[in-house]
């Protein structure tokens, strides 16, 4: 069974086609279990307007209601951990997690969480090359690989 923690740059990725979305599908479609934090609904919901205002598009636009129709149905197909006092636990356990964004701490951190209750292969998928780094410094496998 292949367990995936999906951060929000694969989603977003995935919803927006960018150019990387064809590797992350696979490694969307290939996954057995998608997991992440409750946190990712909210970062795509903002990234996807983010997107639209670079494109000189409204937030409130069709183009955006549409995108984040797609973005439901993504993630009606995962599982989320909520932040609560378990991944605060977690992060004041982890020095390491000092060393980067707080946004990539909580999702670190929940993936850590997570992973002491999966037997088994279990990556972390994300575009974001500091989270890439961060992943890899407290020992999980990183995809897509470089």
């Amino acid at each position: 069974m292949t367990v995936r923690y999906f951060d929000s740059s694969a989603v977003v990725s995935g919803v927006l086609e960018e150019k990387d979305h064809p590797a992350v599908g696979e490694l969307w479609n290939s996954t057995d279990e998608r997991l992440s934090s409750s946190l990712l609904r909210i970062e795509c919901i903002i990234a996807i307007r983010r997107a639209a205002i670079q494109r000189g598009i409204a937030a409130d636009d069709t183009w955006v209601r549409k995108r984040l129709d797609v973005m439901a149905q993504f993630l009606d197909r995962m599982n989320f951990k909520a932040i609560d006092g378990s991944i605060e636990e977690v992060i004041k356990l982890t020095p390491a997690l000092a060393d980067c964004r707080t946004l990539d701490a909580i999702h670190i951190a929940t993936a850590l969480h997570v992973r002491t209750f999966i037997d088994g292969p279990f990556e972390i998928v994300t575009l974001d090359k500091r989270m890439k780094q961060l992943a890899k410094k407290v020992g999980f496998q990183v995809q897509p690989s470089e």
